[in-house]
């Protein structure tokens, strides 16, 4: 049950479009982009008539992940080749187990004051140049 509870993680991580979870508990959760949702219910449709725990499915510049975890199954696309797409169906395993808590928004950092230009320092005697090693 911890899919619906961390959709909003799921749907806030960079890379991706769209996130839908399914299970008996409830009616299907949708976030994100609203013109991949009939394209993922096609897709979670797709994931019930074959035996396969996940299936990927490339739909123009789009790839669509399916993963089915314990009653609950999560469709998530992201563009195709994104970085996330490593770590996608472990990220999907660790939501499945846990959830989080509230998503929150990181606080914009404060702007950092700039004093002024440290003076320049002479050089150390192993960068003027002027050393000469023995040998040669």
């Amino acid at each position: 049950m911890s899919l619906r509870a961390n959709i909003e993680h799921l749907a806030a991580a960079q890379g991706i479009v769209a996130v839908s979870v399914v299970s008996a508990a409830g009616p299907r959760e949708f976030r994100g982009d609203d013109a991949w949702s009939s394209i993922l219910d096609a897709a979670l449709s797709l994931l019930d008539k074959t035996d396969e725990k996940t299936i990927r499915l490339v739909v123009g510049k789009h790839t669509i992940v399916l993963q089915l975890e314990n009653d609950e199954t999560v469709g998530v696309v992201l563009p195709t080749g994104h970085a996330i797409a490593k770590s996608l169906r472990r990220m999907i395993r660790r939501m499945s187990r846990k959830p989080r808590g509230p998503l929150v928004r990181p606080a914009a950092p404060a702007p950092q004051l700039a004093g002024p230009p440290a003076a320049p320092t002479a050089p150390a005697a192993h960068e003027s140049g002027t050393f000469r090693a023995p040998w040669g």
